[in-house]
């Protein structure tokens, strides 16, 4: 594959990761709809310039604005907890079993002191598996794990003791976030919506969910589709230590989840990069610019070498202004294969193929048309 293939497969790629971003986003912001908007639009005025509607695509491209400026005016809460996101995910370092140590420490004590006090707790742990597209509303804390904390986050007068807690890379995220609730018809009677809802996250991820009862004073684990009712602290200390220890995956399952997971929205970033590609490589030139090409000669078979051949070819290329200059048309080469040359004179045609042209700019004409290659015995 020639370079500028390399450079095109690059920017194909770096354009669907950014859509799936968007896309992922705007699923959990509840703005699919709103993108879908956006991107189709965008979509519509390419096809404007395509056909040379000059006002059609202006109109498109103004409308197109104005639903993204709606869009940073409406989800300012979403896009805040967005950049939080990524702003841990950039500074937070892979922490070892001894750094969170005391973490374990706090949240054990903590949910046994709070069952013991009648005070109900939801604690969910975050794993490997995404859950932000699954869980509802929620107030960012990024706060380090503490006892006292987390006591005073479930006690009855806080504002925020309803829904759960949410612990990512050793902090506490998010509180008071709403979670789904399991439908499964063999959940015990004495299960209330807490645990209900603490099932329904557990069995839609590898979270480890830690329940504290109001009611009977007990602090339950969820893990799967499994429960487990702890006798004190010390246990719940035990699994949490078990549970990090075993929580990296090996190359295969993670590899297995970065392509299956989110597969139909993967799926729709794929199709709207692919449109949105073809969109901008196909629309038509306006803009003809020549450039000097060296020639460079390949695959020559033994025994032979090269006695003459043109050292540049002058190129006219047509393509927009735009495509052209980010194209890097100044370190264009043009590569001929040799390998069924023979002695005496060889002719070839240069083509697109020879050049390896960026996407968007097609081969208007070159000069000489025909290149001379003079082959002779080594």
């Amino acid at each position: 594959m020639t370079p500028a293939r390399w450079l095109n497969l690059i920017d194909f790629l770096v354009l669907t990761l950014a859509l799936y971003g968007v896309l992922s986003w705007a699923r959990q912001a509840r703005a699919m709809r709103l993108a879908f908007w956006i991107a189709g639009l965008y979509a519509a005025s390419l096809v404007a310039r395509r056909f040379d509607l000059i006002i059609t695509s202006w109109v498109l491209d103004a409308a197109s604005i104005g639903l993204i400026v709606m869009l940073l005016i409406m989800f300012q809460p979403e896009l805040r907890r967005a950049f939080l996101w990524l702003d841990r995910v950039l500074h937070v370092s892979p922490r070892t079993s001894a750094a969170l140590e005391p973490a374990f420490h706090a949240i054990a004590d903590a949910a046994f002191a709070m069952a013991h006090d009648r005070v109900g707790a939801l604690i969910v742990i975050v794993r490997n598996d995404p859950i932000s597209e699954m869980v509802e509303d929620g107030v960012s804390v990024g706060a380090e794990i503490s006892r006292p904390l987390l006591e005073a986050i479930f006690h009855k007068t806080s504002p925020v003791h309803d829904g759960a807690v949410l612990i990512e890379s050793g902090r506490i995220s998010r509180v008071n976030v709403i979670l789904p609730l399991s439908h499964r018809p063999d959940v015990p009677l004495q299960f209330g919506t807490r645990h209900r809802a603490a099932m329904g996250i557990a069995e839609r991820s590898d979270a480890i969910v830690i329940v504290a009862s109001e009611e009977r004073g007990e602090v339950t684990v969820m893990r799967g589709r499994s429960w487990q009712v702890l006798p004190g602290a010390p246990e719940l200390l035990e699994q949490l230590q078990q549970l990090h220890g075993s929580q990296e995956l090996r190359w295969r399952e993670r590899v297995r989840r970065l392509l299956v997971h989110n597969l139909r929205l993967k799926l729709a970033a794929a199709g709207l990069g692919i449109l949105v590609s073809a969109l901008s490589l196909f629309s038509t030139g306006t803009t003809i610019r020549t450039v000097a090409v060296s020639v460079e000669l390949v695959n020559l078979p033994r025994g032979l070498d090269v006695a003459e051949y043109p050292r540049t070819l002058e190129v006219s290329l047509r393509g927009r202004s735009w495509f052209m200059d980010s194209g890097n048309l100044d370190g264009l080469v043009a590569r001929f294969d040799l390998r069924n040359a023979h002695e005496g004179t060889n002719t070839v045609r240069p083509t697109e193929q020879e050049l390896g042209l960026p996407p968007g700019v097609r081969l208007d004409g070159v000069v000489p048309p025909v290149l001379t290659v003079r082959i002779r015995k080594r």
